[in-house]
Protein backbone atom coordinates (compact mmCIF):
# COMPACT_ATOMS: atom_id res chain seq x y z
CA UNK A 1 0.00 0.00 0.00
CA UNK A 2 1.54 3.36 -1.04
CA UNK A 3 2.31 5.78 1.77
CA UNK A 4 0.57 9.13 1.93
CA UNK A 5 2.71 12.11 1.05
CA UNK A 6 3.48 14.16 4.16
CA UNK A 7 1.99 17.63 4.19
CA UNK A 8 -0.80 17.05 1.66
CA UNK A 9 -3.59 17.12 4.26
CA UNK A 10 -2.31 20.39 5.70
CA UNK A 11 -2.04 21.93 2.25
CA UNK A 12 -5.53 20.74 1.33
CA UNK A 13 -7.00 22.33 4.46
CA UNK A 14 -5.24 25.63 3.75
CA UNK A 15 -6.44 25.71 0.13
CA UNK A 16 -9.93 24.53 1.11
CA UNK A 17 -10.27 27.36 3.62
CA UNK A 18 -9.58 29.88 0.88
CA UNK A 19 -12.03 28.17 -1.51
CA UNK A 20 -14.79 27.92 1.12
CA UNK A 21 -14.32 31.55 2.16
CA UNK A 22 -14.59 32.68 -1.43
CA UNK A 23 -17.41 30.45 -2.67
CA UNK A 24 -19.10 28.98 0.40
CA UNK A 25 -19.53 25.26 1.01
CA UNK A 26 -22.06 24.68 -1.76
CA UNK A 27 -20.11 26.62 -4.38
CA UNK A 28 -16.70 25.19 -3.50
CA UNK A 29 -15.18 22.60 -5.83
CA UNK A 30 -13.15 19.61 -4.69
CA UNK A 31 -11.53 19.55 -8.12
CA UNK A 32 -10.44 23.19 -7.75
CA UNK A 33 -9.16 22.57 -4.22
CA UNK A 34 -7.16 19.56 -5.38
CA UNK A 35 -5.71 21.46 -8.33
CA UNK A 36 -4.71 24.45 -6.17
CA UNK A 37 -3.08 22.06 -3.69
CA UNK A 38 -1.11 20.38 -6.50
CA UNK A 39 -2.80 17.03 -5.97
CA UNK A 40 -5.79 15.05 -7.25
CA UNK A 41 -9.46 14.77 -6.18
CA UNK A 42 -8.65 11.17 -5.30
CA UNK A 43 -6.06 12.41 -2.79
CA UNK A 44 -8.77 14.56 -1.20
CA UNK A 45 -11.20 11.66 -0.80
CA UNK A 46 -8.46 9.40 0.57
CA UNK A 47 -8.10 11.84 3.45
CA UNK A 48 -11.62 13.21 3.83
CA UNK A 49 -14.79 11.17 3.39
CA UNK A 50 -16.57 13.96 1.51
CA UNK A 51 -16.62 17.72 1.01
CA UNK A 52 -18.42 18.30 4.32
CA UNK A 53 -15.69 16.48 6.23
CA UNK A 54 -13.10 18.67 4.52
CA UNK A 55 -15.13 21.72 5.59
CA UNK A 56 -15.22 20.32 9.14
CA UNK A 57 -11.44 19.89 9.10
CA UNK A 58 -11.08 23.58 8.21
CA UNK A 59 -13.21 24.84 11.12
CA UNK A 60 -12.02 22.35 13.73
CA UNK A 61 -11.04 22.42 16.54
CA UNK A 62 -12.37 26.00 16.72
CA UNK A 63 -15.99 24.89 16.42
CA UNK A 64 -15.82 22.08 19.00
CA UNK A 65 -13.81 24.17 21.47
CA UNK A 66 -16.38 26.95 21.28
CA UNK A 67 -19.33 24.58 21.84
CA UNK A 68 -17.48 23.05 24.81
CA UNK A 69 -16.85 26.50 26.30
CA UNK A 70 -20.47 27.52 25.71
CA UNK A 71 -21.86 24.39 27.41
CA UNK A 72 -19.51 24.75 30.37
CA UNK A 73 -20.55 28.38 30.80
CA UNK A 74 -24.23 27.40 30.92
CA UNK A 75 -23.50 24.92 33.70
CA UNK A 76 -21.45 27.53 35.57
CA UNK A 77 -24.16 30.18 35.18
CA UNK A 78 -26.94 27.98 36.55
CA UNK A 79 -24.78 26.66 39.40
CA UNK A 80 -24.20 30.29 40.41
CA UNK A 81 -27.88 31.18 39.90
CA UNK A 82 -29.01 28.41 42.25
CA UNK A 83 -26.71 29.92 44.89
CA UNK A 84 -28.21 33.38 44.17
CA UNK A 85 -24.75 34.39 43.02
CA UNK A 86 -25.09 36.96 40.22
CA UNK A 87 -21.62 38.46 40.65
CA UNK A 88 -20.72 37.70 37.05
CA UNK A 89 -22.46 40.00 34.58
CA UNK A 90 -24.09 38.19 31.63
CA UNK A 91 -22.15 40.30 29.13
CA UNK A 92 -18.87 38.85 30.46
CA UNK A 93 -19.73 35.51 28.86
CA UNK A 94 -20.67 37.05 25.52
CA UNK A 95 -17.64 39.34 25.40
CA UNK A 96 -15.50 36.23 25.79
CA UNK A 97 -17.35 34.57 22.91
CA UNK A 98 -16.77 37.65 20.79
CA UNK A 99 -13.04 37.66 21.59
CA UNK A 100 -12.87 34.01 20.62
CA UNK A 101 -14.77 34.59 17.36
CA UNK A 102 -12.57 37.53 16.35
CA UNK A 103 -9.41 35.58 17.19
CA UNK A 104 -10.66 32.79 14.89
CA UNK A 105 -12.32 35.10 12.39
CA UNK A 106 -11.93 32.97 9.25
CA UNK A 107 -13.44 29.91 10.91
CA UNK A 108 -16.35 31.92 12.28
CA UNK A 109 -17.04 33.56 8.92
CA UNK A 110 -17.18 30.05 7.48
CA UNK A 111 -19.50 28.82 10.22
CA UNK A 112 -21.80 31.85 10.18
CA UNK A 113 -21.93 32.69 6.48
CA UNK A 114 -20.45 29.92 4.35
CA UNK A 115 -21.74 26.70 5.91
CA UNK A 116 -25.09 26.30 4.12
CA UNK A 117 -25.48 22.66 3.16
CA UNK A 118 -23.47 21.37 6.12
CA UNK A 119 -24.36 20.25 9.63
CA UNK A 120 -22.93 23.56 10.87
CA UNK A 121 -25.32 25.87 9.02
CA UNK A 122 -27.70 26.36 11.98
CA UNK A 123 -24.93 27.37 14.39
CA UNK A 124 -26.71 30.27 16.13
CA UNK A 125 -29.98 28.34 16.30
CA UNK A 126 -28.11 25.47 17.94
CA UNK A 127 -26.64 27.86 20.54
CA UNK A 128 -30.12 29.10 21.28
CA UNK A 129 -31.44 25.56 21.66
CA UNK A 130 -28.61 24.68 24.05
CA UNK A 131 -29.53 27.76 26.09
CA UNK A 132 -33.28 27.00 26.09
CA UNK A 133 -32.73 23.31 26.88
CA UNK A 134 -30.65 24.24 29.92
CA UNK A 135 -33.21 26.88 30.93
CA UNK A 136 -36.10 24.40 30.75
CA UNK A 137 -34.07 21.89 32.75
CA UNK A 138 -33.45 24.45 35.50
CA UNK A 139 -36.88 26.08 35.68
CA UNK A 140 -38.55 23.40 37.84
CA UNK A 141 -35.84 23.98 40.45
CA UNK A 142 -35.77 27.77 40.44
CA UNK A 143 -39.43 28.74 39.93
CA UNK A 144 -41.61 29.07 42.98
CA UNK A 145 -44.67 27.91 41.04
CA UNK A 146 -43.54 25.97 38.01
CA UNK A 147 -47.05 24.69 37.25
CA UNK A 148 -48.29 28.26 36.94
CA UNK A 149 -45.44 29.05 34.57
CA UNK A 150 -46.25 25.97 32.46
CA UNK A 151 -49.75 27.35 31.90
CA UNK A 152 -48.44 30.75 30.83
CA UNK A 153 -47.85 30.09 27.14
CA UNK A 154 -47.26 33.75 26.27
CA UNK A 155 -44.31 33.99 28.68
CA UNK A 156 -42.84 30.75 27.33
CA UNK A 157 -43.21 32.02 23.77
CA UNK A 158 -41.65 35.35 24.74
CA UNK A 159 -38.61 33.68 26.34
CA UNK A 160 -38.12 31.42 23.33
CA UNK A 161 -38.53 34.19 20.73
CA UNK A 162 -36.32 36.71 22.53
CA UNK A 163 -33.59 34.09 22.97
CA UNK A 164 -33.59 33.19 19.27
CA UNK A 165 -33.44 36.90 18.39
CA UNK A 166 -30.51 37.44 20.75
CA UNK A 167 -28.37 34.67 19.27
CA UNK A 168 -29.22 35.71 15.72
CA UNK A 169 -27.83 39.17 16.56
CA UNK A 170 -24.85 38.02 18.64
CA UNK A 171 -22.22 37.82 15.90
CA UNK A 172 -23.51 40.70 13.76
CA UNK A 173 -20.34 42.81 14.38
CA UNK A 174 -18.08 40.10 12.97
CA UNK A 175 -20.33 39.63 9.94
CA UNK A 176 -20.43 43.40 9.37
CA UNK A 177 -16.64 43.58 9.69
CA UNK A 178 -16.50 46.19 12.46
CA UNK A 179 -13.51 46.62 14.77
CA UNK A 180 -13.35 44.56 17.96
CA UNK A 181 -13.68 47.55 20.32
CA UNK A 182 -16.86 48.64 18.52
CA UNK A 183 -18.10 45.04 18.61
CA UNK A 184 -17.55 44.84 22.37
CA UNK A 185 -19.53 48.03 22.92
CA UNK A 186 -22.30 46.54 20.76
CA UNK A 187 -22.35 43.27 22.73
CA UNK A 188 -22.60 45.14 26.03
CA UNK A 189 -25.55 47.15 24.71
CA UNK A 190 -27.19 44.09 23.18
CA UNK A 191 -26.89 42.00 26.34
CA UNK A 192 -28.15 44.80 28.57
CA UNK A 193 -31.03 45.50 26.18
CA UNK A 194 -32.22 41.90 26.20
CA UNK A 195 -31.74 41.44 29.93
CA UNK A 196 -33.57 44.67 30.72
CA UNK A 197 -36.30 43.75 28.26
CA UNK A 198 -36.78 40.33 29.81
CA UNK A 199 -36.91 41.78 33.32
CA UNK A 200 -39.36 44.49 32.29
CA UNK A 201 -41.68 42.03 30.58
CA UNK A 202 -41.54 39.52 33.43
CA UNK A 203 -42.06 41.99 36.26
CA UNK A 204 -45.70 40.92 36.50
CA UNK A 205 -44.48 37.41 37.22
CA UNK A 206 -42.37 38.29 40.24
CA UNK A 207 -43.89 35.36 42.09
CA UNK A 208 -42.34 33.11 39.48
CA UNK A 209 -38.92 34.73 39.09
CA UNK A 210 -36.54 35.99 41.73
CA UNK A 211 -34.96 39.09 40.17
CA UNK A 212 -33.78 40.65 43.40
Amino acid sequence: MPQRIIGVSKRLIEVAKKEFLEKGFEGASIRTIACEADTSPRAVYTRFENKEELFAAVIEPVYSDFIKMFNEDKILYWNMARRKDFSKNPEEYYLRYLDYAYFHKDQFVLILQKSKGTRFEHFTRNLCEIDLTELNKQLPEILEDFKKFQKDKSTQLFLSTITYSFYNALFAPLIEGVELDVAKSYITKLTQFYNDGILANLKNFADLFDFA
